[in-house]
């Protein structure tokens, strides 16, 4: 198959989501979401990851606000308690990192972050892996920062360890700068009402566009591609099926011999004492 038909049949598999997005973008560049409260932005990144997840893209997903057990079909949930205990992702996983303190989420996702680098470093794979970032402005700045440094890092480089990033926003103006110019795919919804939301919103896309996306309703977005904006309305995602919660495996420990066992094991190796047996069968019965 050629390359025409093959760009022909993922042209066809994505129009079937009835969303704007592109997957040859998605392994070039990285995705922002950004817009106020309550405007479609998850459900709009949960759409997202359901398409990959039909391409084998692996999702790994950090989810500060506990909303994606309920609205997104990434296969496994673990909920983190502490923030450097956790399963390295072998599928596509969500962290629930609700229950951790901002500064807790910070060193959890810097520990994942550096665990699947070098994993992807050392053990080389032909899997496409998105890692979902809610709550992005606790990552997406200070770039000299142990978080922003491997973030940025993915962000830059990842494409040829086939990872790339999407992130979600409430304020396009806590991004800094060197975050958001690496995402070519970017989606938009009504803007804060902050100066600094609106100065900033303005400096990239100009006076109209702001007053656009102040009048956004829920479910639209203004969509960047190919340096072209677009306004676009996205249905609302309903997951077919939810996480299942992971389980962390346990090792059948043998169970305590009774006192029964004990006298029939110590009678068992009576002969044995004469070979020097005699002081393993005591320690046993006693």
């Amino acid at each position: 198959m050629n390359r025409d038909h093959i760009e022909k049949h993922v042209r066809n598999q994505i129009s079937k989501f009835d969303i704007p997005f592109d997957i040859q973008e998605a392994q070039k560049s990285n995705i922002l979401i950004s817009g106020t409260n309550h405007t479609g932005k998850s459900r709009l990144a949960c759409n997202i990851t359901s398409i990959l997840q039909n391409f084998n893209w692996q999702i790994i997903c950090f989810d500060n606000t506990g909303i994606w057990r309920e609205i997104s079909d990434v296969e496994m949930l673990y909920q983190v308690s502490e923030a450097l205990n956790f399963p390295f992702p072998n599928s596509s996983t969500t962290y629930d990192a609700s229950l951790l303190i901002p500064n807790d989420q910070k060193l959890f996702v810097d520990e994942v972050l550096k665990d699947l680098w070098d994993s992807r470093v050392n053990n080389p794979s032909n899997q496409w892996t998105l890692v979902v970032l809610e709550e992005f402005e606790l990552f997406g700045r200070n770039i000299r920062g142990p978080v922003g440094q491997k973030l940025f890092r993915i962000m830059h480089a990842g494409r040829n360890q086939r990872i790339r990033v999407l992130g979600i926003t409430t304020d396009l103006a806590l991004i800094d700068a060197p975050f958001i110019r690496l995402c070519q795919q970017r989606y938009h919804a009504r803007l804060a009402i902050e100066d600094n939301s609106k100065r900033k919103f303005r400096g990239y896309y100009g006076r109209d566009w702001c007053r656009v996306a102040q009048e956004l309703d829920l479910g639209f977005f203004i969509y960047l591609f190919k340096n072209k904006l677009k306004i676009v309305h996205v249905p609302l995602f309903e997951p077919k099926r939810l996480p299942a919660p992971y389980t962390q495996p346990t090792i059948q420990l043998p169970k305590p011999k009774g006192l029964w066992q004990r006298i029939k094991f110590f009678f068992g190796t009576s002969k044995r004492r004469e070979t020097g047996g005699e002081n393993e069968a005591l320690r046993v019965l006693w």
